[in-house]
């Protein structure tokens, strides 16, 4: 993706300083433009798309997350943790070379073996038809190089960078989605709705490079590697987290996938589209703080550490009960319009996927904040229990229940591993702790 930096203009100098000195703000708007667009663009595809189609887009969205988090354990967390914390500027370089290069080989096999799935499962959720087969690993694929993308303009502060990246995204996106809501008999299709989701990913990385002011850094040379290998031992523990995690907060997919079938998973993800907008609001803000959190430890200011942690998880619980209320009281138009009527059950998912979410942005807070103090180890014990308790809880609320129970399941591992992440921080406290934490020395 990106890498050395040429010389720039004057005038790309001024942009860029002065989207260094708003980076706060510039994060936010461009989350909250990427909330409130893919709010809408999942409402267009659940009005677009069969129940049945939905269901399988939901799944491969699924997957495509559980993508986005393996590639957040091998190349954008160590961007974020690593990176500024290199000695000098010889060894930031040769870390963000063997970053790409991990990036580029992970991203390939993720979406090889995915296309590899869909062509030997013999199940619903994976069509066989040849552009649809071809379009889902397509749609993973690029979904990775943007995040790539997003990820290193994060680590360099480079606001400018990002807002080429998202706004060509938008853009494209949105173009393709009026063509499918203009003419849906030809347009409102599996193949449509992966194609629209891919083209802005395309079109960002298209105008990234004609932007230019970066060069590709050297991939697959001799030696790329031997930076990654001093976080090798950490990206393990972190990479297991991430699998445990997906197993937490998205195992209701595969669960109510099996028990209840597409349609059912569906409507579970149709209010949950309701709920993402404070879930990106929350990726939005992690991004800038964990950063902070690291600068905060690496000083020693642990006060400063707590009060940044304590008002985090304030305004997420805060938030959370806000949007519920909300939704509660618009519920009639909202099922009525938004969801065009095709889901007349899903209220009964409204509850529980307000104290899934709810605990999920508390966990994700205290997350941040144990990311920052490099507990991975920690964080991957924990989230494998709290996976556990969480698909356990989720089959068991859908035998008893049916599919309006499965969120409750997740609602319970969620809050357990965010009671179990806000008890490990209180070590942060201790003396000796920020000096313990091991220099990188990439």
């Amino acid at each position: 993706m990106v890498s050395t930096a040429v010389p720039a203009g004057p005038v790309r100098v001024r942009l860029a300083a002065f989207f260094g000195r708003c980076s706060y703000a510039v994060a936010a708007a461009d989350q909250v433009a990427l909330s409130l667009f893919n709010f809408v663009l999942n409402l267009a595809l659940v009005r677009l798309l069969s129940a049945t189609d939905f269901g399988i887009v939901s799944l491969w969205i699924a997957v495509s997350l559980l993508a986005v988090g393996v590639q957040n354990a091998l190349v954008n967390g160590p961007l974020s943790v690593y990176l500024p914390a290199a000695r000098d500027a010889a060894a930031a370089a040769r870390l963000e070379a063997a970053l790409a290069t991990v990036n580029l080989a992970a991203t390939v096999a993720i979406a090889a073996a995915a296309g590899g799935v869909i062509l030997f499962a013999d199940a619903e959720w994976a069509p066989h038809e040849p552009l649809v087969a071809l379009a889902i690993p397509l749609f993973i694929g690029i979904g990775l190089y943007r995040e790539y993308g997003r990820s290193t303009a994060f680590s360099r502060h480079d606001m400018a960078m990002l807002l080429w990246i998202d706004l060509p995204y938008l853009a494209a996106t949105a173009a393709c989605l009026a063509a499918m809501l203009i003419w849906p008999q030809r347009l409102a299709g599996l193949l449509a709705a992966f194609l629209a989701m891919s083209a802005g990913g395309a079109a960002s990385q298209l105008c990234l490079r004609w932007r230019g002011g970066f060069r590709l850094p050297p991939l697959f040379r001799r030696g790329t590697l031997a930076a990654y290998r001093p976080i090798a031992g950490e990206v393990g523990w972190s990479l297991v987290g991430v699998f445990a995690n997906h197993v937490e907060t998205r195992s209701y997919t595969y669960i109510a996938t099996s028990l209840a079938g597409l349609a059912a998973l569906a409507a579970i993800n149709v209010v949950g589209v309701l709920f993402r907008p404070m879930t990106v609001l929350m990726g939005a803000w992690s991004r800038p703080a964990l950063s902070q959190f690291v600068r905060l430890l690496a000083r020693g200011e642990i006060a400063a550490f707590e009060r940044m942690l304590y008002r985090a998880l304030a305004v997420a619980a805060i938030g959370s009960a806000a949007w519920f209320f909300a939704l509660s009281a618009a519920w009639s138009p909202v099922e009525r319009y938004l969801l065009a009527g095709k889901y007349p059950e899903a209220g009964l998912l409204l509850l529980p996927w307000a104290a899934a979410s709810g605990a999920s942005l508390l966990r994700y807070v205290a997350g941040t904040a144990l990311t920052a103090a490099r507990e991975f180890k920690y964080m991957a014990y924990a989230q494998l229990a709290c996976g556990g308790v969480a698909a356990a809880a989720t089959a068991a609320m859908i035998l008893w229940q049916g599919y309006a129970g499965a969120m409750w399941g997740i609602a319970a591992g969620n809050a357990l591993c965010a009671a179990l992440h806000m008890v490990r921080l209180r070590r942060v406290r201790r003396p000796g702790f920020v000096a313990s934490l091991p220099p990188w020395e990439g």
